[in-house]
């Protein structure tokens, strides 16, 4: 078992990748201990590809072992988010950077791109943005899942 410091470590050096943001999302809304196998499910990715990057989360200490149990005479694992570490994996900032093109910008000197740290008035401006994009993006959302049969 990893020491905080090594499961801070590791949650720093941790890159961004779909199918990790989809399991700790699909974890974050279903708010209960779940499986690789049923997140595998909900992800639409293969069983081996949550497994790997669950056991990823779990040597961060993004996600912890909640329960096992038995099935069909296998054991089997159910994690859930441990609170508050998730939130260094998925800044919701970082991702709207992320989705707009600028976690890196051209260097001054015209070289390689740097990456961009916010500095506490960006972060301000853009946390009121999302604050208002938040909602109607929501609703959105909501309104195509009736319109599907999935909500």
């Amino acid at each position: 078992m990893a020491t905080k410091r090594q499961q801070q470590q590791r949650r720093k050096t941790l890159r961004p990748h779909p199918t990790r943001d989809q399991i700790v999302d699909a974890m974050r809304s279903y708010g209960e201990p779940i499986s690789p196998t049923r997140l595998s499910e909900v992800t639409g990715n293969t069983l081996g590809a949550v497994a790997y990057h669950v056991r990823t989360l779990l040597s961060a200490g993004v996600v912890e072992l909640a329960e096992e149990g038995r099935v069909r005479g296998a054991v089997e694992h159910f994690y859930a988010l441990v609170p508050d570490n998730e939130a260094d994996l998925n800044d919701p900032l970082v991702g709207l950077q992320k989705l707009c093109g600028v976690l890196t910008l051209p260097s001054a000197d015209g070289g390689y791109p740097v990456p961009v740290i916010l500095d506490g008035e960006a972060r301000e401006g853009l946390q009121k943005l999302l604050d208002t994009l938040r909602p109607k993006v929501q609703r959105i959302v909501r309104e195509s899942a009736k319109r599907t049969g999935e909500g």
